[in-house]
C-alpha cells in the first residue's frame, strides 16, 4: 500500500479546490435536511444525527449497499480521508461484517463502526465468529426496518407495487438480532427510541473494547422512512424537510471528505 501511494502521489499532482467543490460546500451548508426527529419508531436521520455526535473524526466508518448507505452517504459527517470505507454499487451484502474485521486489523487503535442494515447483516454474519475468536473488537449499528428497502423503494413510485419486499415478520422487524449476536458470544442491546441511542453507542465502545468482541446497536427505524433519491442529481426528489439557509451567509466549514 505504501508503494501504491508513493506512485500515485508521483503520477498525481496537488490539486487546489475547483469552483464546484467550493460550490458543493456552499451547497452542503445552505441545504440542511432535518435530522432531529423525536418521533418512534426512530426516523433513520435520527441515528446519524447521534452518530456524528457521539462519534469524534478519527472513527472509521465503513458501510455496504442499501438505503441505510444512502442514508450514510447523505447524512454522516465525515472530516478525514480515510475514515470512510463504502464497497461501491458492487453489491456485496454484508460486507461490513468482515470489512470491519480487515479494517481493525489494519488500524487496531482506531474506534471502527460499521453501519449495516438487518436484511445486509444477515448474508455475512457468520464472519462475527472469526471476530470473536479472534478478538477483533468493533461496533455495529444497525437500522432495522424489516424490509429490502433498496428494492421496495423503486417499487414503490415506479410501479405502485410492493411485492417480496417484506422480510419481516411476528412483530415486523424480523429475527431478534441481540440473541444472535450472544449466540455468537459477541454482544447486542435493541434501541426503540431516540434518547436511547446515545447510551446504546457509549455501552457498546466500552463493553466492545473490554471484552474484544464485536458489539451490535440494533435500532429499529421507521419502516416506511424513504431515502432522497432521483435519476440526476438535478431531479432528487425530497421525502422529508429540507432547511435552506440564505446564500449570503459565508462558508464556515470545509467541504465534506469521503
Amino acid at each position: 500500500m505504501e508503494a501504491l501511494l508513493r506512485v500515485a502521489r508521483e503520477m498525481t499532482s496537488r490539486r487546489a479546490p475547483s469552483p464546484w467543490s467550493q460550490k458543493a460546500a456552499d451547497y452542503r451548508r445552505r441545504f440542511r435536511r432535518k435530522m432531529d426527529f423525536d418521533q418512534v419508531p426512530v426516523k433513520p436521520q435520527r441515528v446519524f444525527k447521534e452518530l456524528n455526535e457521539f462519534f469524534n473524526p478519527d472513527t472509521i466508518f465503513v458501510t455496504a449497499i442499501g438505503l441505510y448507505q444512502i442514508w450514510s452517504g447523505q447524512f454522516q459527517e465525515i472530516s478525514k480521508p480515510g475514515t470512510y470505507f463504502c464497497c461501491g454499487q458492487a453489491g456485496p451484502l454484508g460486507w461490513e461484517v468482515p470489512a470491519c474485521i480487515g479494517v481493525k486489523l489494519g488500524k487496531p487503535d482506531a474506534q471502527v463502526v460499521g453501519v449495516v442494515g438487518d436484511y445486509s447483516f444477515q448474508f455475512l454474519l457468520g464472519d462475527l465468529a472469526t471476530a470473536v475468536q479472534n478478538n477483533v473488537p468493533y461496533v455495529l449499528v444497525m437500522l432495522n426496518n424489516g424490509f429490502l428497502s433498496l428494492i421496495r423503494q423503486p417499487e414503490k413510485y415506479l410501479y405502485e407495487m410492493n411485492y417480496g419486499v417484506d422480510i419481516g415478520y411476528d412483530d415486523g422487524y424480523g429475527p431478534d438480532f441481540v440473541k444472535i449476536m450472544e449466540g455468537m458470544k459477541a454482544l447486542g442491546k435493541r434501541v426503540l427510541r431516540p434518547e436511547e441511542i446515545k447510551p446504546a453507542l457509549e455501552w457498546a465502545v466500552r463493553e466492545s473494547n473490554r471484552l474484544r468482541v464485536p458489539a451490535l446497536v440494533e435500532i429499529r427505524v421507521d419502516r416506511q422512512t424513504d431515502a432522497s433519491m432521483g435519476v440526476s442529481i438535478d431531479k432528487i426528489v425530497e421525502r422529508d424537510p429540507v432547511i435552506d439557509l440564505p446564500a449570503e451567509e459565508p462558508v464556515a466549514t470545509t467541504a465534506t471528505a469521503r
